[in-house]
């Protein structure tokens, strides 16, 4: 493999080569060998910065590169994708944290997931984003700290009210069985009928403005 980045001198490419050459085959993703090695350079990047003898992205790293390139900005949205896209039980390393790092097929999924034009995958993402505790419902508790955000104001007896009123909106929406939770086969069936209501609690994927620029930014075509 040729070397990928002029910033990095021999050593350091033939090191990339040998770290991340045989990820780069076998990951699972719609993307090509060159986009997905264009991938792996920018973990490197990351991994690069936290030293010499630094393995893994960090939560903290992918926290922010969400934050700043895909623009979900919500501080709980934001840590619940981390979350999610860093679970990775294949990954037997012991001085891999499930809690702090992210590995290099984590970073790919991420962007095959964000890429995706599938509503089921989307939804999927979605859900399992919105249901923080892993309950496979949402309940009336869970979904009023997404629909405080939604209303602030002065006036706290009238954001009260507005919020209280939204909740009954959702649930009157979504929970087509009345059991007072909404599982992932109600919102799905809402969803997709009105795709629209995708990201009801909150922004979870970005714009296609924003995915474009990013796409441009990695080397995505």
């Amino acid at each position: 493999m040729k070397d990928l980045d002029l910033t990095l001198d021999c050593m350091e490419n033939a090191r990339f080569n040998f770290i991340y050459g045989s990820i780069v085959t076998h990951v699972e993703s719609p993307f090509s060998e060159t986009e997905l090695l264009c991938l792996a350079m920018i973990y490197h990047k990351f991994v690069l910065s936290n030293g010499p003898k630094a393995k893994y992205m960090t939560h903290r790293q992918l926290g922010n590169f969400i934050m700043q390139m895909f623009r979900v900005t919500d501080t709980d949205i934001n840590g619940r994708v981390v979350a999610v896209v860093s679970d990775d039980p294949e990954c037997t390393d012991p001085k891999f944290s499930q809690d702090r790092h992210c590995t290099l097929p984590s970073f790919v999924k991420m962007f095959t997931t964000y890429f995706a034009s599938d509503l089921e995958e989307r939804m999927i993402f979605v859900y399992s984003i919105y249901d923080e505790n892993r309950l496979g419902y949402l309940n009336r508790e869970h979904v009023m700290r997404f629909v405080e955000k939604f209303f602030v104001g002065e006036d706290e007896d009238e954001q009260i009210e507005m919020r209280t009123d939204m909740l009954e909106l959702i649930f009157i929406k979504f929970d087509l069985d009345k059991d007072l939770q909404i599982s992932f086969d109600e919102y799905a069936e809402i969803v997709r009928k009105q795709p629209v209501l995708l990201e009801f609690l909150g922004t979870v994927f970005p714009s296609k403005v924003q995915l474009n620029t990013v796409a441009l930014c990695v080397n995505l075509y």
